[in-house]
């Protein structure tokens, strides 16, 4: 029995998944990332217990695996396999290649989140028909991924594509890389969870979100803001269409530079809510366009969900074999 595997190591939470060859799912495994000061040795041991629950669910062994993907939340060296630096998970330059490929068992391909997600969708999703595509994947964090005549971009150090920090505003909100004014401190879940608990604590504001999350809004899933959103509640629909808008802008900025076909969006929030963000987003988009019609890049959401970035994490094991 030949088999592969992708993982997916989230800011809260780890998604295995086991593949055949024509990237067919044959099971997954989900649990949440180790939190509380957790060692890099320690959130690998935990990858590898949902691993082996994959495995026997789809009765299979770590010997028929034939390519292994593995994505995580940071930009990865190419070379060394160091991770530079992830505030979701609390490393900054460590050697996670090595950790992990220790903690498995055998050789593995690592790379950027949000790269495998484009990755994804460019060869098995919403962004098949394109050759030029950049990604945006909007959950804990935001990250980005970019796609030039088929191939992923890394650039000279495998720091290209982190699109979460492109600055969009000058001493704007402080983001958890210690930058200020970075788009992931406008829209992801972190962001919108810091924004609501501002204008709850400070301005008096009402939401109903106020009843089943924590003190500043810590605990906040994907789930509660969409179906806080789609209920109608005032507040959780200003700050997301804002933050989405903010997407929009940042968009119109990497489209000005890369003049990419498509963008697509995905990572948990947008999952959650769907098509109901384009419109915020479209509108930033195109309100802060130059040269070119908007209608001349097309906007789309994910089609596979929050199985793009590990499935991309084992597209990219198979495309680059083992490094």
């Amino acid at each position: 029995m030949k088999i592969n595997m992708g993982i997916d190591v989230g800011g809260t939470k780890v998604l295995v998944l086991v593949l055949d060859n024509n990237y067919n799912i044959l099971s997954r495994a989900k649990g949440k990332t180790l939190k509380g000061g957790a060692t890099p040795e320690e959130t690998c041991g935990a990858i590898k217990n949902l691993a082996d629950d994959a495995l026997e669910k789809a009765g299979a062994k770590w010997s028929d695996i034939v390519d292994l993907g593995v994505a995580v939340p940071t930009s990865i060296d190419p070379q060394s396999g160091e991770a530079f630096l992830s505030p979701a998970l609390g490393w900054k330059n460590i050697p996670i290649r090595k950790i992990m490929s220790k903690t498995l068992g055998r050789e593995l391909v690592i790379e950027n989140d949000a790269n495998c997600g484009t990755l994804a969708e460019h060869v098995k999703g919403a962004a098949k028909p394109f050759k030029n595509v950049v990604g945006f994947f909007v959950g804990t964090g935001l990250g980005g991924g970019i796609i030039i005549n088929g191939e992923l971009y890394r650039g000279a150090r495998g720091l290209a594509g982190e699109l979460g920090h492109e600055t969009i505003k000058f001493n704007g909100r402080k983001c958890g890389c210690g930058k200020r004014g970075c788009l992931e401190a406008y829209c992801s879940k972190t962001a919108f969870a810091a924004t609501l608990h501002k204008n709850v604590e400070s301005k008096n504001r009402k939401t109903v979100l106020s009843k089943t999350s924590s003190a500043k809004f810590k605990n906040l899933r994907s789930s509660d803001l969409a179906e806080a959103y789609f209920d109608g509640d005032e507040l959780v629909r200003e700050v997301l269409e804002d933050g989405f808008y903010m997407l929009g802008l940042a968009t119109a900025n990497v489209v000005s530079i890369l003049d990419p076909e498509c963008i697509v969006y995905g990572g948990g929030v947008v999952e959650a809510l769907g098509n109901s963000i384009i419109k915020p987003i479209k509108q930033g988009f195109s309100e802060n366009l130059f040269g070119k019609k908007s209608s001349n890049t097309c906007l789309v959401i994910s089609e596979l969900g929050d199985d793009a970035v590990p499935m991309g994490a084992m597209i990219n094991a198979k495309m680059r074999g083992k490094n």
